[in-house]
C-alpha cells in the first residue's frame, strides 16, 4: 500500500493526464476543479518518519497528518493538522500547520493556526487567522522549491 521512494526528493508533479493533449493555455486555464481530488478524513491520523503525500492533483486534509503534504492543491480544513512542510502551487490553510509551507498562491483563512516560515508568491491573511513565522517572498517559482 505504501512504498518508500530510494531517492530523497520526489519527481516534480504534473497535472494528471488527460486522454487528450492540451496546449499550454489550456493547462493554465485549468480551474483546480477539474484536478482529481484526494481527501485525508478526520478519522485518520498518519505518521511517518521521512513519509511525503505526494498528490497530482487536489489533497483536503481533514485529519491529521505528521509529514510532508506535496501536491498540486492543498487545503487543509479547519478541523485538519500538518506538522511538516506543505508544498502545493495552491495552498488553502483554514486548520493547524506547524513546520513550512512553501507555494506560489497561500491563503490564510480566519479560523487557521500557523507556526510555520512560508514561501510564497502571493500571500492572503484573513483578519483572525493566527500566524507566527517567517513570511518570504519568492522572485520566481525556482525559489519555491
Amino acid at each position: 500500500m505504501f512504498t518508500r521512494n530510494p531517492s530523497p526528493e520526489p519527481t516534480p508533479l504534473r497535472p494528471a493526464n488527460t486522454n487528450a493533449a492540451p496546449s499550454s493555455a489550456t493547462q493554465q486555464s485549468r480551474s483546480a476543479e477539474t484536478l482529481p481530488k484526494s481527501v485525508i478524513g478526520n478519522d485518520l491520523k498518519i505518521i511517518g518518519q521521512d513519509l511525503k503525500i505526494i498528490t497530482q492533483g487536489t489533497l483536503q486534509v481533514d485529519g491529521e497528518v505528521e509529514s510532508d503534504v506535496i501536491g498540486v492543491e492543498v487545503i487543509i480544513g479547519e478541523q485538519g493538522k500538518v506538522a511538516g512542510t506543505v508544498a502545493a502551487e495552491r495552498v488553502i490553510v483554514r486548520g493547524t500547520v506547524s513546520g513550512n509551507i512553501r507555494g506560489v498562491s497561500i491563503t490564510l483563512q480566519s479560523s487557521c493556526h500557523v507556526e510555520a516560515d512560508i514561501h510564497h508568491m502571493s500571500l492572503a491573511i484573513e483578519q483572525g487567522a493566527h500566524f507566527h513565522g517567517h513570511s518570504r517572498r519568492a522572485k520566481n517559482r525556482e525559489d519555491l522549491r
